[in-house]
């Protein structure tokens, strides 16, 4: 749905559009109620979600940046309050798992695209993507189970060393008790492969669609709020997980390209 559409539908200008948006204007609860409403969202998660935005002011480091969107911003505010995460990743490292380079190489490369991303905008960033990571430090009091497609430890983000370490960081994180690190091998016969997808559980409800998906890329990201395509990504999440290597077969394969970047 476009901005236009949505200002159409909902009554809006298409200029309130825009600064709900980019985060510069807060919307009242009869606005939210129309938004839900709109895109159907089921009472139990309606009072769910209202009661997360009533609980969670935006985090201080996440203050005084580049503005941005209504939709990366509940994702930094769910992403924290998330009771178990999990997440599958089909092009790079997940931004709560990159090394400082390896995020600014990513971040750098995008500027190729958007022209318009200034060099004090790369370094915010890249600090925002390193801040995100303080949730993975204890006390910790959430899991979380992250899939690797294999492609991602062979793509190349900057130089031999940067990925060298990269791969590293993965060893490392992947040994907490909180963190499930899977890969997902290109060898062998697979059911099924998606696009990227995090699903977060915000409680201890896991009956089918309880989760919250998103979906996001350099381009775009929503939230998905039909419990029933939230039941199917939650099932196609599992079949991965199947399917994928972890523990000891895990480390072994990420040990085996991370040689390939000796320096």
């Amino acid at each position: 749905m476009t901005g236009d559409d949505l200002a159409r539908q909902l009554g809006w200008s298409p200029s309130k559009v825009s600064r709900v948006e980019n985060a510069r204007i807060s919307i009242s609860q009869d606005d939210t109620d129309k938004f839900l409403d709109l895109f159907e969202v089921t009472e139990s998660r309606r009072t769910r979600l209202i009661k997360l935005a009533a609980s969670s002011p935006t985090p201080p480091s996440w203050r005084h940046r580049e503005p941005m969107s209504q939709s990366l911003l509940a994702f930094l505010e769910i992403e924290t309050l998330s009771t178990s995460t999990r997440q599958w990743c089909t092009s790079f490292v997940p931004g709560i798992l990159q090394t400082e380079e390896y995020a600014k190489t990513l971040i750098e490369n995008w500027r190729l695209v958007d022209v318009g991303l200034t060099a004090s905008q790369v370094e915010e960033r890249v600090a925002l993507r390193l801040s995100r990571q303080s949730i993975l430090s204890p006390p910790v009091s959430a899991t979380y189970y992250i899939i690797l497609d294999e492609s991602v430890l062979i793509r190349r983000f900057g130089s031999k060393r940067i990925m060298h370490q990269q791969l590293a960081k993965l060893l490392d994180i992947s040994l907490q008790s909180h963190v499930e690190l899977f890969v997902l091998p290109l060898g062998g016969a697979h059911g099924i492969l998606d696009e990227s997808f995090t699903l977060f559980n915000l409680g201890d409800d896991e009956t089918p669609g309880s989760s919250l998906p998103y979906i996001g890329s350099n381009t775009s990201e929503q939230f998905v709020f039909d419990e029933l395509r939230a039941a199917t990504l939650e099932r196609e999440f599992a079949i991965l997980r199947n399917s994928a290597l972890s523990g000891k077969e895990a480390h072994k394969i990420i040990r085996y390209h991370q040689r390939a970047f000796d320096f």
